[in-house]
């Protein structure tokens, strides 16, 4: 996972499909972030090897996460070897609190 706050993307105008940029994580970290423990530097943005950016929340927690908070995510998921429902739900809470695939909702004004 590499985290390099660095923008090769132009932002896209507010509610227009995201194109991964990161500029909301990188201006902003959001309430999720700063729970993870770091209110400047989102822990959970991941820089991408096509230049874009992902929050590991959404695209992989288990490796975000610390054990303790996982456990019962992996409990469920101990109930159906080979799949994944309990990250699977873990990553589309996480997606549905972002507002993941709505768009770009940061303002503008960068």
């Amino acid at each position: 996972m590499n985290r390099i706050p660095v923008i090769t993307l132009e932002k896209p105008q507010i509610y227009s499909p995201c194109n991964g940029c990161g500029m909301c994580c990188i201006v902003q970290v959001c309430d999720l972030g700063v729970a993870l423990g770091d209110s400047v530097n989102c822990k959970a943005l991941i820089a991408n090897p096509d230049n874009t950016y992902t929050c590991g929340l959404v695209a992989d927690p288990y490796s975000i996460l610390d054990e303790g908070s996982l456990k019962s995510w992996k409990m469920i998921d101990s109930f159906k070897p080979g799949e994944t429902p309990g990250e699977d739900a873990l990553k589309g809470m996480y997606a549905e609190m972002l507002g993941a695939g709505r768009g770009c909702d940061s303002d503008d004004w960068f």
